[in-house]
């Protein structure tokens, strides 16, 4: 038992879960054809519980035929069969995933100190739980979508929200016919909202709490009309409309938590009802990367460079760490020492100014900068704009990667195996 812990401890549960979710949701044709980077997060996010639960399972020398399917995957199989996704994409996800996983596993056993003999033992019991584990989570899941798919098609709900994936997957619709199904004018302005739950709070608001809440949210931006529609097991997407409807009210609006909304800007007629929505769910995306809390609002005009800084989160963290070399680390130090810097190009590189927007003395600005540019190796005005958008964007952390911003505010598996 201590060897299948120490195997399953050396494997960065964060990094394999996202390369099987990343995997499955390219190879699969009917994840992959809705370029939707919600849906593509969730199936990364499904993908690393699964991983955990496995790590930890078979450290554990557990049974695997007693597995239940982690909290992660069952809001994916829910947006799943509310999404109208078939249920043949659960078995064909855990197929790529059992592969990968069983793949990470037989290489961390071969790291081991110890006889061929129990090295083979130990690849063989781990295959063994894998095949164990996907056969009963699999056969659970599918249950799952099924009751799930029959409550979502008698609900009142439902065909607004087939008509809605229609219009924001681009597919063609009759806007005067589809305005009528809808109870909802597409022919006007619009500014889209998504309210969701925190999905690691004990505390799980209902769905009418999140239809509320963005009722709420459309009164203060003076909407008239309101269309909401349930899109998982802790999220809503609406829309609201009126000739004088706006995407930043007066005053700064904040939600109760475990809620998180995200607004988009104004856009006009079925064009700017799709392109809204899809600026809020850049808010609903960067509100996880940069790990904002719960009761916050997120609108698209704070964040729109910031949406396409992070659109692929991969190649935005090569970025940084290619820009900020050893600067990029993640340590106290380095932390001080980036928003030192990021304040002192906001402040356009006076030492005064900095000083006082600091709070600190002139001279441990002049120290700090002078520390940074060691780190950096080279002159601040020979790249100042890629300097200024790596610092921002290193404020996300770890986040800047699907498996990174899955594994946010979790603990780590290897901690979880500590004491096995």
């Amino acid at each position: 038992m201590r060897m299948a812990s120490e195997a399953a401890a050396s494997v960065d549960g964060a990094a394999l879960g996202e390369r099987i979710g990343l995997r499955a949701f390219a190879v699969i044709t009917e994840l992959h054809n809705l370029e939707d980077k919600d849906l593509e997060q969730l199936t990364v996010e499904a993908a690393y519980s699964n991983v955990q639960a496995v790590l930890r399972g078979f450290a554990a020398a557990e049974i695997a035929s007693s597995a239940q399917a982690p909290e992660a995957t069952l809001n994916w199989v829910s947006t799943l069969a509310q999404r109208g996704i078939t249920v043949a994409v659960i078995p064909r996800c855990y197929v790529i995933g059992l592969a990968m996983c069983d793949a990470a596993l037989r290489e961390a056993v071969q790291e081991l100190q110890v006889p061929e003999k129990v090295k083979w033992q130990i690849a063989n019991a781990a295959s063994q739980y894998l095949f164990g584990y996907c056969e009963k989570v699999t056969g659970d899941l599918v249950d799952h979508y099924q009751r799930e798919r029959e409550l979502w098609v008698r609900g009142a709900d439902s065909v607004r929200a087939e008509l809605v994936l229609a219009i924001v997957a681009g597919r063609p619709v009759d806007l005067r016919a589809t305005s009528a199904a809808l109870g909802y004018n597409l022919d006007r302005p619009h500014v889209a909202m998504i309210v969701w739950s925190d999905p690691r709070s004990q505390d799980k608001p209902p769905l009418q709490a999140l239809k509320r809440t963005a009722a709420e949210i459309a009164h203060h931006l003076k909407g008239t009309e309101l269309l909401v529609v349930p899109a998982g097991a802790m999220m809503v997407w609406a829309w609201t409309s009126g000739p004088d409807v706006v995407d930043y009210p007066p005053r700064r609006l904040s939600v109760d938590a475990p809620l998180y909304a995200a607004v988009g800007g104004v856009g006009h007629g079925l064009d700017g009802f799709v392109q809204s929505h899809r600026q809020a769910r850049d808010g609903r995306r960067l509100s996880g990367v940069f790990s904002h809390p719960a009761g916050t609002m997120i609108h698209h005009r704070d964040v729109a460079l910031d949406a396409l800084l992070t659109h692929d989160l991969l190649a935005a963290g090569q970025f940084v760490k290619n820009v900020l070399g050893e600067l990029s680390s993640d340590t106290e130090r380095n932390r001080r020492l980036r928003a030192t810097l990021a304040v002192f190009f906001e402040e356009n590189m006076s030492w005064v100014r900095t000083a006082e927007r600091l709070g600190v003395h002139q001279n441990t600005v002049m120290y700090r900068v002078q520390q940074a540019k060691d780190l950096l190796g080279s002159s601040f005005t020979e790249n100042r704009l890629q300097l200024e958008v790596a610092l921002r964007l290193a404020a996300a952390g770890a986040n800047l990667s699907p498996g990174g911003l899955a594994s946010a505010g979790q603990p780590d598996t290897p901690e979880l195996l500590g004491d096995l």
